[in-house]
Formats: C-alpha cells, structure tokens, sequence
C-alpha cells in the first residue's frame, strides 16, 4: 500500500512516529486499525513513580508508628496537622507535573483526587 503525502505531512508523520517509538508503517496500521499507541515513559515519570513509593513506605511507617502508640494508648509521634501538610505537598506536587507538561494530561484518563 502507497499513499502520498507532503513534505510537511511526512515530516509531521515521522515525528510522531519517532516520538511513540515506531516505524512510520506501525504508526499507520495503529492508527487505521484503532489500535492504541504506546503510553511514552519519560525519565520525570520514572523518577517520579520511584519518589512516590518512597513517600509512600514513608506513610505506611508512621501508620505503623500510630497505630502502634494507639495500641499502647498514647499519643501518635505526630500531629494530625503534619499529615495534612504532607497531603497538601503531595497535590501541589502533582499540580505542578502535570502543569509543566500538558502532555501528560493527555495520556492520563482520570486523574483521581
């Protein structure tokens, strides 16, 4: 199968292709198909998946420090304000990926609260 496109087109057509990491040829039969392309991992989401599962075991120990303390009927090493800011950092955090690369938006279907 042949099609013809401009210079414009094609090169439009080879930067996506390149930018989804495949052969023009995938891109097409992708696309005709209504096959989805490949999700992009940029090296931010990388170090951001991995910042967030420290964050994360950081939030299973003092849930384990608290209940432990509840347990024992005294007061958790921390302030319920303390985790509201944590919660808070974490959102603006997100805002502020999401904000800087409007891309991302796109590739995310639902962004949960």
């Amino acid at each position: 199968m042949q099609i013809r496109v401009s210079d414009l087109e094609f090169e439009m057509i080879h930067s996506r292709a390149s930018q989804a990491g495949l052969s023009c040829s995938e891109l097409f039969r992708r696309n005709a198909l209504l096959r989805p392309l490949p999700k992009r991992v940029t090296k931010i989401a990388i170090d951001t998946y991995i910042e967030l599962g420290r964050i994360g075991n950081n939030i299973n120990q003092l849930t384990a420090s608290a209940n432990a303390a509840i347990k024992l009927g005294q007061k958790p090493p921390y302030s319920c304000d303390e985790l509201e800011a944590l919660r808070e950092i974490l959102h603006q955090i997100r805002r502020e990926i999401t904000s800087s690369d409007e891309s991302l938006l796109e590739d995310e279907d639902d962004l949960d609260d």
